[in-house]
């Protein structure tokens, strides 16, 4: 067979390297939980095969307000932009 990377599972590291992304704008991290809200607009570029390396970016689209992120994300493989999608999450603060 030809063997890919689930798009799915790119899906996934994007909206985890968003995670990472807001909440390194608070000051005690360990201290908030992240859920993962929304995607929308998701665009698969071209096909991840075993082999390749991924690399992740996200940016945020507006300012965090009350916890809500909102980003725009985007997955490159070898360099080439391979796929991308809006990502919505909250940061509560643990009790």
């Amino acid at each position: 067979g030809a063997p890919v990377m689930p798009g799915v599972l790119i899906v996934e590291a994007m909206a985890q390297t968003g995670g990472i992304l807001v909440l390194s704008t608070v000051p005690d991290p360990e201290n908030y939980l992240t859920f993962f809200m929304k995607i929308d607009n998701v665009k698969f570029k071209q096909k991840v095969v075993p082999g390749d390396t991924l690399i992740f970016k996200c940016d945020l689209i507006t300012p965090i307000r009350r916890g809500i992120c909102h980003m725009q994300g985007y997955a490159y493989a070898n360099g080439k932009l391979c796929a991308e999608a809006e990502l919505m999450a909250q940061i509560t603060k643990e009790k």
